[in-house]
């Protein structure tokens, strides 16, 4: 849209200059007028034709990645049927399938709802919500349950000695929360655990999650809460996939938005990456 109304005003601004000559406009100018209106609508069409293809690039890019890290998690859940299927198979060897078939499970769970909740958002629907009377300390210690089946090697803390209740979609900032704690697993540096804090105050319940490992580049900051933005993945950060639909950070400022609240990051030295969301405990007037 930005483009096609810059082409608009630059032929109205010239077309103007020409008609300004009023009765001065000869045979030749009319010929000149007709070429740049050719050109200008060629320009256009190019343009047009360029931006269809990034844009189609990018939703083959999508499915692919789509397709590859829904394709893992679903192998792993085959060949854990597949050897629970075969005779003589002893309870310590089911035991040990179990938490693998798990946390498969809540990968491809936590996926998918991302991958709907972007569709709803792309395709202009409301994200539906249900508030209700909640304890945001409960949300959390739910979300790390789920960020601690998808990254086992990966310590949460969360320090829940107070309860804060408030006004809130329980299951959508479960999602926030869970896609945060996983965001920060994934780019923590080795063995280094994630935290968690809640405090609150009159008005409003502020949740940070904190992790310590490289440094988000302060040009990337404007632009990780755009869908399918991802950082680069250094050596030290072992918990991170190669491919990632980057959807996660997209969703959880959608759902903050949506209870009128606000998400925000810092990253320096020395506390590194702090993600910051701030909920009113009243429940938004429309």
């Amino acid at each position: 849209m930005q483009l096609t109304a810059e082409y608009r005003a630059l032929r109205a601004t010239v077309q103007r200059l020409w008609f300004a000559l009023g009765n001065e406009l000869t045979p030749a100018h009319s010929a000149d007028l007709i070429r740049f209106n050719e050109a200008i609508d060629q320009a256009l069409a190019e343009s047009v034709v360029t931006y269809a293809a990034q844009a189609a690039r990018a939703k083959d890019t999508f499915l692919a990645i789509l397709g590859h890290d829904l394709r893992n998690p679903l192998a792993t859940i085959a060949l854990s049927g597949s050897l629970l299927g075969q005779p003589g198979i002893t309870k310590e060897a089911a035991a040990l399938l179990a938490p693998r078939i798990k946390r498969s499970a809540s990968i491809m769970n936590s996926m998918i709802n991302d991958l709907l909740e972007y569709a709803r958002a792309e395709l202009g629907g409301e994200m539906p919500m249900a508030f209700a009377e909640s304890d945001m300390s409960e949300i959390c210690r739910s979300a790390v349950a789920d960020a601690s089946a998808v990254h086992p090697r990966c310590s949460f803390i969360f320090d829940d000695r107070k309860s804060v209740t408030g006004c809130f979609d329980r299951i959508r900032l479960q999602q926030v929360f869970t896609n945060l704690l996983n965001n920060a697993a994934q780019y923590r540096g080795d063995e280094l655990p994630v935290t968690m804090t809640l405090s609150s105050d009159a008005d409003s319940a502020t949740i940070a999650i904190q992790n310590s490992g490289a440094l988000i580049p302060k040009e990337a900051i404007d632009a990780i809460f755009d869908p399918m933005v991802q950082l680069a993945i250094t050596t030290e950060q072992t918990e991170r996939a190669t491919t990632s639909l980057g959807l996660g950070l997209y969703i959880a400022k959608k759902i903050t938005s949506a209870h009128e609240g606000t998400i925000g990051v810092e990253s320096r030295d020395p506390t590194g990456t702090i993600f910051t969301v701030v909920i009113p405990r009243v429940r938004p007037l429309h």
